[in-house]
């Protein structure tokens, strides 16, 4: 069979992984989390994806050898579409027609310049539920908060879209030696003291894109193990965010992240040390450029429109609710006054009569 191929910024992209296998198009097939299969709206086909309880596990791929084994195949044709308002570069299927960024709801949108490789995800959690479920996972949010306004559980979620992020994930084992001082005083060291530590790193999750938004940090605590290996179908229909933030930019971080583990660790057992140095080497680093889903959202109360993310796998939801907080320190502000007026009334009272 041949490959209907394009090239998208030097990147190599086919269409024959997304065709439906009963009617054969490639135009309008997507992806139902709720049931994990690919559906034809032509022919009505569902066809099952591999999930984690299939068995299917998304293997890590060795740093040192990362260029010569990163895929630039997505596995269907797509284009990417970056917004001029908050700079989010957002990836698409061919055929689907967006007109607005998905975060920040800007119109302002046009094809990105096709000038860099876009590495395409070696694994992917796929979305667990639909954006439709979405409301209830929002609703279970809100009912933990306490003191919340009463109206706020008739909000309806609204411009509800589900979109993948992309991340890098690092695993590493780490030898390390440090050395630091105790002091008698605030410039005084007495004693030097050094030391090794070794420890094994899995999953060290760094955000690989530019999106601003207040929320997502607060919903990616993804489940790893069912991760699956990438296939293009689990994107079909469902746009994905284009990495900005390279593979060798996300290792930096990463060892970031480290240190400060490391740091932390080490006064956990000498409260009193102050490091003054940590050198680390670092041995079978292994990555993965993965594809994690989140619905962002927003609902209005009143005049306010409040932006909510959630989790596409887990269902964790965060955002701002709206609670009668205010009104209690007004309340109780106003009762402190009215109290201390009585009791200066009183006591003129007081005075008047008995002075």
């Amino acid at each position: 069979m041949s490959e209907n191929r394009s090239v998208i910024g030097y990147v190599s992209v086919t269409s024959t992984d997304v065709k439906c296998p009963g009617c054969g198009t490639s135009i309008g097939v997507r992806f139902n989390p709720a049931t994990a299969t690919l559906t034809c709206p032509f022919c009505g086909l569902s066809t099952k994806l591999t999930t984690p309880q299939d068995g299917a596990v998304a293997q890590e791929l060795d740093f040192n050898s990362a260029l010569q084994r990163a895929s630039v195949d997505w596995g269907h044709y797509k284009k990417i579409i970056v917004c001029s308002n908050c700079g989010g570069q957002t990836i698409y299927d061919a055929e689907q027609v967006t007109g607005a960024c998905p975060f920040c709801g800007s119109t302002s949108v046009a094809p990105a310049p096709e000038t860099s490789q876009i590495m395409a995800p070696n694994s992917v959690i796929p979305f667990a539920f639909s954006k439709e479920q979405a409301q209830t996972y929002f609703l279970n949010f809100v009912k933990k908060k306490r003191l919340v306004k009463k109206k706020v559980f008739d909000c309806k979620l609204e411009n509800v879209i589900g979109v993948y992020l992309p991340y890098w994930t690092f695993d590493a084992f780490t030898a390390s030696t440090y050395y630091g001082f105790y002091y008698d005083s605030d410039t005084t060291p007495y004693d030097l003291v050094t030391g090794a530590l070794y420890q094994n790193f899995d999953d060290i999750l760094i955000p690989a894109s530019n999106i601003r938004h207040p929320f997502i940090s607060k919903v990616t605590d993804y489940d790893f193990t069912k991760a699956v290996p990438f296939s293009a179908g689990y994107l079909a229909g469902i746009p994905a965010v284009r990495y900005t933030l390279g593979l060798n930019e996300g290792w930096e971080c990463s060892k970031k992240h480290i240190a400060e583990k490391l740091k932390k660790d080490v006064n956990k057992s000498n409260r009193d040390l102050r490091i003054k140095g940590i050198v680390t080497n670092y041995y079978n680093v292994k990555f993965r450029c993965l594809m994690a889903p989140v619905y962002l959202a927003q609902y209005r109360f009143g005049k306010r429109v409040f932006q909510v993310a959630i989790n596409g796998q887990t269902g964790k939801t965060y955002c701002d609710v709206p609670t009668k907080i205010k009104r209690i320190i007004l309340l109780g502000t106003f009762g402190i006054i009215i109290g201390a007026a009585l009791e200066v009334l009183l006591i003129w009272l007081f005075a008047w009569l008995f002075g």
